[in-house]
């Protein structure tokens, strides 16, 4: 997660905001299903990909889990078919680490593009991107290779 923060004094990150709570429930001639509900809620600072300036994104997220004995179980499990409530697998175990399942819901409740809501990005600072891309380009030269150097080669030859 501290990869993905921005690393700017005005801005820090809340706490991190959970709940989790597991049950089971009775499956006709089954064994009973484990169920695991973890809710999350966290304000990070982020870089807006528009126009460059920290800004706090909050990430929210509420999500059940079915926990499995063994990964063949979570695998052969037909969630469209038996529980459309669940949203994901996970397989329990006497290691199971709460803390990694809790930062990898985070990392998936990210953003593809960190981005200011519609509207806030600042008109100067979309400019000032803008002229250091435009600069920057024009410092870009590809040298491509002539195809037929090779041709001129042989010619000499």
């Amino acid at each position: 997660m501290l990869q993905e923060i921005t690393q700017d004094a005005n801005f820090k990150p809340s706490e991190v905001h959970w709940e989790v709570s597991t049950w089971f429930e009775e499956r006709l001639g089954s064994i009973p299903l484990q169920y695991m509900h973890l809710r999350l809620a966290l304000d990070l600072p982020l870089t807006c990909q528009a126009c460059l300036q920290p800004y706090m994104e909050s990430l929210d997220s509420d999500r059940d889990y079915i926990l499995f004995d063994t990964e063949e179980e979570a695998e052969a499990w037909d969630f469209d078919e038996e529980n459309q409530d669940a949203e994901d697998a996970l397989v329990a175990s006497e290691t199971f680490n709460l803390l990694e399942a809790i930062e990898e819901e985070l990392l998936l409740s990210l953003p593809l593009a960190a981005k200011h809501p519609p509207g806030e990005c600042q008109p100067e600072n979309l400019k000032k991107v803008a002229k250091t891309l435009k600069s920057g380009s024009e410092e870009i030269q590809i040298k491509k290779p002539n195809p037929f150097a090779v041709l001129e080669k042989l010619k000499k030859q």
